[in-house]
């Protein structure tokens, strides 16, 4: 749920969520932030190794794009992704990363997609 509807790691904490939780199942015991947020990076880091192992099986070409934009707090961001044909000829796409950079110039997009390819 935190993580499908963007919620903060905090929202466990608000007493609203809390009372929900209790009236909803009163022996379920909330995680608290620091371990909903251990949680969720230890499932980050086996989806990133499920990504790599899918790619190193996958025998067909793939192609990259970027898509670069700047929020509204000025910061500028990079989206990597990888597109490829899978079984029946069907077209799939999958992120690969996302990450800050510090402007849309060539030079340094290439070396963020050459950064995120080696993580």
């Amino acid at each position: 749920m935190i993580i499908l509807d963007d919620l903060p790691f905090k929202f466990v904490d608000r007493e609203g969520f809390k009372q929900f939780c209790q009236e909803l199942q009163p022996r379920f015991r909330l995680p608290s932030r620091p371990t909903l947020t251990r949680d969720c990076y230890a499932l980050f880091l086996a989806e990133k190794k499920n990504l790599k192992d899918f790619f190193k099986k996958l025998s067909s070409r793939v192609c990259l794009t970027t898509n670069t934009w700047t929020s509204i707090q000025n910061l500028n961001y990079m989206c990597l992704t990888a597109h490829f044909i899978y079984d029946n000829w069907t077209l799939h796409k999958k992120i690969i990363n996302f990450c800050p950079i510090t402007s849309h110039a060539g030079e340094v997009i290439g070396t963020a997609v050459k950064n995120c390819l080696l993580e």
